[in-house]
């Protein structure tokens, strides 16, 4: 077990004889359900390694799947179900692509750890849920940095190392997730200028130069060791499409958990790389275009934020974060 004070340990009672299971009090799920995988899981992960399993541990999970980690022995695993339903029926390809992704890593160099595939049942056919399998990676994300400014830099240093890669064959292209015909979220206060952001993207987005996009770049995703980065995970969205997209899905969240000064500065670090030939060149023209539609993605209801706290970010709520969400909106459209 990690020794992160904010970590806690909870029993749960279960029907797996000498296995202890822990929860997270602040790791929400979308159900009771998804909090222990169920026996058939257990017994398919056992079978693939070899190893009883001894401990069940959730980890600080996102929006589209279950995540723990699994002690068998001297070895621990990272365990990935497709837990949400409803995201599941939109992309039920997703569990083959992060498959496809986590083979392709393993011979590409990024310039950090990422994990490696261990085992899939892509399509549920021995567990509950589609789940894959993968090796636990050092270090852990940190989202409450001394210097933020430096903190930009590093991680603007590491998406340029993934950028660098050469753009591989066999990934899907770049799809973007805001769309036009979507409902305003219900905790949008300014229909004007949300309307005003849609205006300015309407149609296709500018094609860019295309590059290896880690899809999801961002810090929850990035794992520090002794001040540094040592790993990027969730590379379930990885793709080919403009640099710009991974800049803006990175700008969004700096702006969140900092404010714009940070976002702009992990800009100006990134774009040194490009003119010193180490990361591949972008436009600030397109890069604005691809802002917006990170905004215009924004889910529909309640903004869910628990990732963010269970990571130290408690100021982060689903009534603080709207206003920071406008409010970069806004810059974005000055």
């Amino acid at each position: 077990m990690p020794s992160d004070p904010r970590h806690h340990r909870l029993d749960l009672v279960t029907g797996y004889a000498g296995l202890t299971v822990t929860s997270d009090p602040g790791w929400e799920l979308p159900s009771p359900d998804d909090a222990v995988p169920p026996p058939e899981t257990i017994d398919w992960v056992q079978e693939q390694l070899g190893a009883q399993v001894q401990d069940i541990e959730p980890l600080y999970g996102g929006l589209s799947s279950a995540i723990h980690r699994l002690t068998l022995g001297a070895r621990r695993v990272v365990l990935r179900r497709h837990t949400n339903a409803s995201w599941m029926a939109r992309e039920p390809y997703i569990p083959h692509h992060e498959t496809r992704t986590l083979r392709l890593l393993a011979t590409l160099d990024v310039g950090v750890d990422t994990p490696t595939l261990i085992a899939v049942d892509p399509d549920a056919n021995h567990c509950d849920v589609p789940t894959i399998i993968m090796t636990e990676v050092a270090g852990r994300p940190e989202l409450n940095p001394a210097d933020p400014m430096r903190y930009a830099e590093q991680l603007a240093s590491c998406l340029g190392s993934i950028h660098r890669v050469p753009v591989p064959n066999d990934l899907d292209a770049y799809r973007r997730w805001d769309s036009p015909e979507a409902t305003v979220p219900v905790w949008v206060e300014d229909h004007h200028l949300w309307q005003a952001a849609r205006d300015r993207i309407a149609g296709d987005l500018p094609a860019g130069i295309p590059a290896f996009l880690h899809r999801d770049f961002h810090p929850n995703n990035i794992h520090w060791l002794n001040g540094e980065i040592c790993a990027v995970v969730d590379w379930l969205s990885a793709c080919v499409g403009p640099v710009e997209a991974d800049l803006a899905h990175c700008r969004w969240n700096l702006a969140m958990l900092f404010e714009p000064a940070v976002a702009e500065h992990f800009t100006a670090h990134y774009l040194g790389l490009s003119g010193s030939g180490s990361a591949p060149d972008t436009n600030r023209d397109i890069l604005t275009a691809y802002d917006l539609s990170v905004v215009l993605s924004a889910p529909i209801g309640p903004f869910p934020t628990h990732a963010w706290n269970a990571l130290g970010r408690e100021d982060l709520t689903p009534e603080t974060v709207p206003p920071r969400i406008e409010s970069w909106l806004r810059y974005l459209m000055d």
